[in-house]
């Protein structure tokens, strides 16, 4: 049974969005582990998930999912900082919002959002 209090769910306005979180996993694809940390930072920041800190949350699944696939994940809070600012403007170039995207964002092609995902990774894992 799940105790109540230490469960987040979000707040009654925005809360946590566990069917986008579900598709989520369920979708994963099979590629090589640097591959899925990619997916899972581009998405988790595109489904916009949770009512804050979707960026910080990717980020720490990320190099939790790489640390129990054998990597370590280090960046500084400038180089965090920076991804941020330019994954902002790739995903205004590749969808024309910062709007959350639908589910549907799981199963596209790769794009330039998941290219820089993934070079973020690939130079940040070891």
């Amino acid at each position: 049974m799940r105790d109540p209090r230490i469960e987040y769910t979000g707040s009654g306005e925005y809360p946590i969005k566990k069917y986008e979180l579900e598709k989520l996993i369920e979708y994963t694809p099979r590629r090589d582990s640097l591959e899925i940390a990619a997916y899972y930072l581009k998405n988790i920041i595109l489904l916009q998930a949770f009512p804050d800190g979707n960026h910080r949350t990717a980020l720490y699944a990320v190099e939790l999912f790489l640390k129990k696939n054998g990597y370590s994940f280090n960046y500084t809070p400038e180089e965090s900082y920076e991804f941020r600012k330019e994954l902002y403007s790739r995903r205004l170039r590749q969808y024309k919002t910062y709007e959350e995207r639908p589910v549907s964002v799981l199963k596209e092609d790769d794009n330039q959002v998941f290219s820089f995902c993934f070079e973020f990774v690939r130079s940040h894992a070891g």
